[in-house]
């Protein structure tokens, strides 16, 4: 069992647009949602938008073409008309709606919660109930509570079957310093997966700090086993 987690382990984060990047990329048979995404990538707006940002890369890649348009990106016209925005949009993204589950003003880091603490920004499972109960989506959450070779081997599991469905997509929730990089808590989706190195790639929003990366599976799980205040981190399965 040490040798399993010693060799699973030696994978370094490795630049989705290095050489060895793109050869993952190229010969990756589990790739569909990097295609999908790619085009609608955006990188957070601000330091608390991680979630936001990979909300709404999903919600225009699931509903492109039906999207009404958004009055966060509409322009007014000089005679009292308006130019159309058929996309969703991070400033749009938080509304009267998603305060119900949370308040704009505590996740944008301007009031304290209930208990008087300061909690910015939006957990996953937080990101679970806006997702399903104000943009109607199915979403499937699961905490990683322990990294072992069966919760490695489900997880591989998973991710190839997602990866290969164009109507499903995962968002992860990590701790970004145990990957060695300057993000904390933080969300982003995972678009592809390489068999041959055993890493998935993580469309990373927090483009200020971070480019898109490669990352073992083993080390992956490992970033979702740490605490959001109670909750264990974990991913979701969007659709």
């Amino acid at each position: 069992m040490l040798f399993w987690f010693l060799t699973t382990s030696a994978f370094a984060s490795e630049a989705w647009n290095s050489k060895e990047g793109l050869l993952r990329l190229e010969r990756s048979q589990f790739k569909n949602d990097f295609y999908q995404l790619v085009n609608f990538y955006q990188p957070q707006i601000n330091p608390l938008y991680c979630s936001v940002a990979s909300s709404v890369m999903i919600l225009n890649a699931i509903k492109y073409g039906e999207i009404p348009s958004q009055k966060s990106g509409e322009i007014s016209k000089p005679d009292g008309g308006k130019i159309e925005f058929k996309l969703f949009t991070q400033e749009g993204f938080l509304n009267d709606e998603t305060d119900k589950i949370k308040p704009h003003t505590i996740i944008k880091y301007q009031d304290p919660n209930q208990f008087g603490i300061y909690d910015a920004g939006l957990s996953i499972a937080d990101l679970a109930k806006i997702l399903t109960k104000v943009y109607n989506l199915k979403v499937v959450l699961t905490h990683i509570e322990t990294v072992d070779e069966k919760q490695e081997k489900k997880f591989r599991q998973t991710i190839k079957k997602i990866l290969i469905d164009r109507d499903k997509f995962l968002i992860t929730n990590f701790d970004g310093k145990i990957l060695g990089h300057q993000t904390r808590g933080h969300i982003s989706p995972l678009v592809a997966y390489d068999d041959s190195s055993d890493s998935v790639l993580i469309l990373d929003v927090a483009l200020h700090k971070n480019q898109w990366f490669w990352i073992s599976v083993n080390e992956l799980l490992k970033a979702m086993n740490s605490k959001d205040n109670d909750s264990y981190r974990g991913y979701l399965v969007v659709e």
